[in-house]
């Protein structure tokens, strides 16, 4: 298996494991009896969990970029222009979502 494919495979299991959390808190929440503020309460604190989890795996995604960026420049792949490192995206989703016109 290449390095490749062994990075889309974690990319895709990281993918599957976060949409799985999300369904799951998601039917938790809807199915849980309790009053609407308790529930207000308990989303906020999910909601919270959730962006400290997201920033953490994006953080380990930059590394990762950053590594793989360092490697293909080691062998000579690709020029300054051509390959940038992780510190050239946005840091974090507003800049994404305001880039992508969302």
């Amino acid at each position: 298996m290449s390095e490749d494919e062994r990075n889309d495979t974690l990319l895709s299991l990281l993918a599957g494991v976060g949409i799985g959390a999300l369904v799951g808190a998601a039917t938790a929440l809807l199915l849980a009896p309790q009053s609407g503020r308790e529930t207000r309460t308990q989303i906020r604190g999910s909601a919270d969990d959730l962006l400290v989890k997201v920033r953490d795996t994006v953080e380990e995604m930059r590394t990762k970029v950053d590594e793989m960026v360092a490697s293909l420049k080691a062998r000579g792949i690709g020029s300054d222009r051509e390959v940038g490192t992780a510190d050239s995206l946005p840091e974090n989703g507003a800049e994404t979502a305001a880039a992508a016109g969302v």
